[in-house]
């Protein structure tokens, strides 16, 4: 079975059925060139920027192991903001950097797609555009949008996971697009991912409950290190999968960057729920994804 099937950008319509039984029959679909490197280099250009702006002095450290950030407002805050996430094991224990911010950088989120204009302009992209109209998503809204830098030598680690875990609808309907900002490979990290795994059920469940973050094991199983499937992309392809996707990523052992954008979508048609984590003010309502101009 070849699992890393690549279909070109230029020729989504004429195989339009092939690239959808893959991505229903695996659960994820890898698009190359979609973009070009210049609009790669203005995301990264535009990335690092909003870095350069950040003028805090400490904070707390970002880290899936940990799960600190849960707390803090600044977490909660950046479902309608931009916000900086460092990786904790840059950060020391009275919350100072041990190194330049950009160099102890994770990544920025969640609301990059509405707030920042460059970011919103590739957000809402005809291309991205195109490729949310293979999918099932009658009325897909953008709800959250991340950019993970994965530093050399010093990016973390993402453990398994299922985005629906977080960004729950009912019936499920989370859909992720991971743009490679940078060439990802085994040594800096790429996405790894478990083949048809989305059509297992979510085995975690991540609410907000009266201000506090719950974690709940729906299914008490872990993800094995069995039937794995790394993703080499190059810088411009997008990996689309589902929210039900087992996934991960490795550290970046490399003395290469492995920075990704990565945007996440639901059905407005089905009921989002309001114990996720991720909710918007009643004066910035999600938007509907079609009808927003980039």
């Amino acid at each position: 079975m070849n699992y890393l099937q690549k279909f070109e950008f230029d020729s989504l319509d004429e195989n339009k059925s092939k690239v959808l039984d893959f991505y229903r029959t695996f659960g994820y679909v890898i698009i190359e060139n979609v973009f070009e490197q210049k609009h790669c280099d203005d995301m990264k250009k535009r990335a690092y920027f909003l870095v350069e702006k950040d003028h805090s002095s400490n904070t707390v450290g970002f880290s899936l192991k940990k799960n600190k950030h849960h707390a803090s407002n600044n977490f909660l805050s950046s479902a309608y903001k931009i916000n900086n996430f460092y990786e904790d094991k840059m950060i020391n224990k009275d919350g100072t950097f041990k190194d330049k911010k950009i160099n102890c950088i994770s990544k920025l989120g969640h609301c990059l797609h509405d707030v920042d204009l460059i970011f919103k302009k590739y957000s809402y992209h005809d291309s991205i555009k195109k490729i949310i109209k293979l999918t099932n998503l009658s009325e897909p809204i953008l709800n959250q949008s991340s950019y993970i830098f994965k530093q050399p030598l010093v990016g973390g680690e993402y453990l398994w996971h299922q985005d629906s875990t977080y960004l729950l609808t009912n019936p499920l309907s989370c859909l992720a697009l991971w743009i490679a900002i940078d060439d990802a490979n085994e040594k800096n990290g790429c996405l790894v991912v478990k083949p048809s795994s989305h059509k297992e059920k979510i085995r975690k469940r991540v609410k907000y409950i009266k201000g506090k973050i719950i974690k709940e094991n729906l299914v008490n199983k872990e993800w094995d290190e069995t039937n794995n499937v790394s993703l080499s992309v190059k810088t411009g392809s997008i990996i689309m999968f589902d929210g039900s996707l087992a996934h991960k990523s490795s550290e970046n052992f490399s003395k290469h960057s492995r920075n990704t954008y990565v945007m996440h979508f639901f059905d407005n048609n089905c009921k989002y729920s309001t114990e996720n984590w991720l909710q918007r003010p009643l004066n910035f309502p999600f938007k509907n994804f079609y009808e927003t101009i980039n």
